[in-house]
């Protein structure tokens, strides 16, 4: 435990109080790669009610078709998107042209799904076992430095997000949490991987999974609250 970790941590029961009066994290996708994969990269700087809307157009594009968003693997999503003509075809279908970033040029987060899906799938990743299993094991650096190659994913935040959303222990170092953090260490900013390191340190010493962590500091600094846009919460 560092100092800036036991900091955190004290200043963490200050502003949000005890875990025992957290609110129950919301369960992630336990048996859909699929969602997973959509959730982690739509959620990127929009509001995550947009987010929601996505993965609710899937869920009906799926049951229209006899099949079952919540155990949709990577070659279901594949399967789909084939079917529906294209990224941008299912991009359509979503009622959704948002892009992975404001560049000029940017390619559409429908074709950053369907990419995502195809390396997953190439790395024999069809499941959200499948995907905790190597993330857990030898194979992760190799199937991280594939997810950062996609497009708009190279800051890291969404492969931290999809491993939690999988239900893996983790935090998603977006702007939510490192403004968090550096407000509650005095500084104007941190880096994401020094967020990352002294959340898990504070949810160790309180002695709660850094994912419920990560989740009530969302809750505190999310839009309604601080009236900004930035990504959601483990769904």
């Amino acid at each position: 435990m560092t100092p800036d970790g036991e900091r955190l941590a004290v200043s963490v029961r200050e502003v949000l109080g005890s875990p025992d009066t957290w609110r129950p994290m919301p369960s992630g996708y336990p048996d859909s790669l699929a969602l997973c994969v959509l959730d982690a990269i739509w959620s990127i700087g929009v509001r995550y009610e947009a987010v929601k809307n996505v993965v609710s157009r899937y869920r009906e594009c799926r049951r229209a078709e006899g099949g079952n968003a919540d155990r949709d693997g990577a070659s279901d999503l594949l399967q789909h998107v084939r079917l529906a003509g294209g990224p941008d075809r299912f991009a359509d279908r979503l009622r959704n042209q948002q892009r992975v970033s404001t560049r000029p040029g940017a390619v559409r987060k429908a074709e950053a799904v369907y990419q995502a899906a195809e390396a997953l799938s190439e790395a024999g990743i069809e499941t959200v076992k499948d995907l905790r299993t190597v993330a857990t094991g030898p194979d992760e650096a190799r199937v991280k430095r594939a997810w950062l190659a996609l497009p708009g994913q190279r800051s890291g935040v969404s492969w931290h997000y999809l491993l939690m959303l999988a239900r893996l222990p983790g935090v998603k170092p977006d702007r939510m949490i490192c403004r968090f953090v550096a407000r509650a260490l005095g500084r104007d900013r941190i880096a994401p991987a020094e967020a990352v390191t002294l959340v898990m340190q504070a949810a160790e010493r309180l002695d709660v999974s850094p994912t419920a962590l990560d989740h009530e500091i969302w809750r505190y600094e999310r839009p309604v609250r601080r009236g900004r846009v930035t990504p959601g919460p483990v769904a």
